[in-house]
């Protein structure tokens, strides 16, 4: 039998190593006295009175009647599921505390995050694959309206499919007239228009943006120097500017022509 083993185990359980000899050493023997059991065990002596006191309140052992003062052990399977529940108790505490630290200190992250670097809700994109793809993700994420300036060059333009405008989503969009010059492109303008899309024209669009929510917008802004050559795409989570944008929008939306009424006009 390894007994070091044994009283290792016992200690993961909760108990002293004092108390994982003493209930080791009685363990074997049918009782034995404080000073045999202090013995055995290599505890000192003196401590073997509290030992035992300690093991017989938790109820590991038990003193047996007569005129010596005895302890006999009350059997392992009993002993560690008693130790077991103490321990699932302690981690059922632990849990709870644990749950109520993680909700309190959640609570300051996030006070400690809104007063962070003062530009972390912008993300400034260069590359034009990265972001057609982000303001896709902008799209896929909308839950109630999508407003947006369709201004070339048309990075991301493909021929949208049937789930394109999903319910429930109010999507607007503003494109240039001179799109329908290209049969492709005012096939798929037609096409967004069949899905649901509201469509109107201008004859000019200062840039690309894309307003998702009133919360989320992304923009194109192209460097001077260099022309359409370099496009640089700003994609800002700010209210404010969202709502500041979108009264632009309006103001074009309403100066803008519908699809029917440029169609119509172009048919003469």
């Amino acid at each position: 039998m390894d007994i070091s083993a044994n009283v290792a185990g016992l200690v993961d359980l909760g108990l002293t190593t004092y108390e994982a000899r003493a209930y080791v050493a009685l363990v074997g023997r049918r009782d034995a006295t404080p000073a045999e059991i202090a013995r055995m065990a290599s505890i000192p002596r003196q401590r073997a009175y509290d030992v035992l006191a300690t093991l017989s309140e938790r109820g590991l052992v038990v003193q047996v009647p007569g005129p010596a003062v005895r302890y006999r052990a009350q059997p392992p399977d009993h002993v560690t599921q008693l130790l077991l529940a103490v321990r699932r108790r302690e981690l059922d505490r632990l849990t709870q505390t644990t749950t109520d630290i993680a909700g309190q200190l959640r609570s300051l992250f996030q006070r400690g995050q809104d007063h962070g670097r003062p530009f972390d809700y912008v993300e400034v994109l260069r590359d034009r694959e990265h972001a057609v793809e982000r303001v896709q993700q902008l799209w896929t994420d909308a839950r109630h309206e999508v407003l947006t300036f369709v201004h070339p060059p048309y990075l991301g333009a493909a021929t949208p499919t049937a789930d394109a405008v999903p319910p429930g989503i109010v999507q607007r969009s503003i494109y240039e007239t001179s799109i329908l010059d290209d049969p492709q492109m005012a096939e798929r303008v037609r096409r967004w228009a069949s899905l649901g899309e509201q469509i109107r024209l201008t004859t000019e669009l200062p840039l690309k943006l894309t307003i998702v929510d009133g919360l989320s917008v992304a923009f194109n802004m192209p460097d001077p120097a260099e022309g359409d050559g370099s496009v640089t795409t700003l994609v800002v989570q700010h209210q404010a500017l969202a709502a500041t944008l979108k009264i632009a929008f309006e103001s074009l939306w309403a100066q803008a022509r519908t699809l029917d009424d440029v169609a119509a006009a172009r048919s003469y």
